[in-house]
């Protein structure tokens, strides 16, 4: 079972509409780590579909994407066949584990054998932080990491700027942190990132980024704040946003967490840096990027009209439902 999916199922009412919640309780996500094969399982191409993993025929998540969801949402991680790991690969194994999720609580075993108070009775789930899913982003929050993982070549840092990536320019950095062989992804291996863009040509959405090993996927995600009417916005929202606020671009932004081993910081922020519209560009406002953009492919296009399309027939039908019209069409800008 998956953490995220086990701990949304306590929120599901039933036609009388009681909840699981309201007669058990959620008290601990235990997500158990083979430790001997963790990394090389990350780098893994296969997908749940190849081993008959998947539950739903629509998933097609990679194994490694499937590792980095479970570790991500659990709150304890048992690194288990300690017996069959070299100590100084075990501790390179968990200090990538700490790095992915520096919340949860590490124990390691042999055979699986751990006390039960590790696992049982601990308090540890808490549905409202659950629902917050910003367990990740907790990366940044904390800061940089300490010598022990430094030790290992683990390490992370969070890249963030207030000006949109070129479609066609940030597809090539990605590849090449999956290819490992162009600079400076030859020396710096980048083992997992998460985050949200801002792309040149569709100032409507975020992006929602995610790499796993050797894949990524970049779909479109919810909108930015900037484009809903201030009057739908949640209490204490303007407030609490106010920080990340651009009167030109309100909250758009990039914000991607990155790690990996022996990680050149500077070098990465320059490649992506190179990655946005350039800033004699930036005043020139969208139709100018629009033009920046179409004069190249962009490798996300077909990728992203679809998945709106699919969210806009989903929008129809769940208003349908409802006995509701609602038109609404979003498309990125070609």
């Amino acid at each position: 079972s998956e953490p995220m999916p086990v701990a949304e199922t306590f929120t599901f009412e039933d036609s009388t509409g009681l909840r699981l919640g309201d007669i058990a309780q959620l008290d601990t996500l235990v997500t158990v780590v083979d430790g001997s094969r963790f990394i090389s399982e990350l780098d893994s191409l296969e997908s749940l579909q190849t081993r008959n993993w998947h539950a739903d025929p629509e998933d097609q998540r990679t194994i490694s994407h499937l590792l980095c969801d479970q570790v991500e949402f659990a709150n304890v991680i048992v690194l288990n066949k300690c017996d069959l790991t070299a100590s100084r690969e075990q501790e390179k194994v968990a200090s990538l584990i700490r790095t992915m999720n520096p919340l949860a609580k590490l124990v390691t075993s042999t055979f699986s054998t751990v006390p039960l108070e590790t696992v049982l009775g601990t308090g540890l789930f808490s549905m409202s932080e659950a629902e917050k899913q910003e367990g990740w982003l907790q990366e940044a929050r904390i800061g940089d990491h300490t010598p022990e993982t430094e030790e290992y070549g683990i390490g992370s840092f969070t890249f963030r700027a207030r000006r949109p990536f070129l479609p066609y320019k940030l597809n090539n950095v990605l590849e090449a942190m999956l290819d490992k062989s162009r600079a400076p992804f030859d020396k710096s291996i980048i083992l997992r990132s998460k985050g949200f863009v801002w792309l040149a040509n569709c100032p409507q959405l975020q992006g929602d980024f995610s790499l796993a090993g050797n894949h990524f996927s970049l779909l479109p995600g919810n909108p930015w704040w900037a484009e809903i009417d201030r009057s739908h916005w949640p209490e204490n929202l303007e407030k609490a946003i106010a920080p990340l606020w651009n009167e030109l671009h309100g909250d758009r932004q990039q914000e991607i967490v990155i790690i990996g081993q022996c990680l050149d910081k500077d070098t990465i922020t320059q490649a992506l840096n190179e990655c946005l519209i350039p800033e004699d560009k930036m005043k020139q406002g969208q139709d100018v990027w629009d033009a920046i953009c179409s004069s190249a492919d962009d490798p996300f296009k077909d990728t992203w009209d679809t998945a709106i399309e699919l969210a806009q027939k989903e929008a129809e039908n769940h208003s349908h439902s409802h006995d509701h019209t609602h038109s609404h069409e979003q498309k990125c800008q070609d």
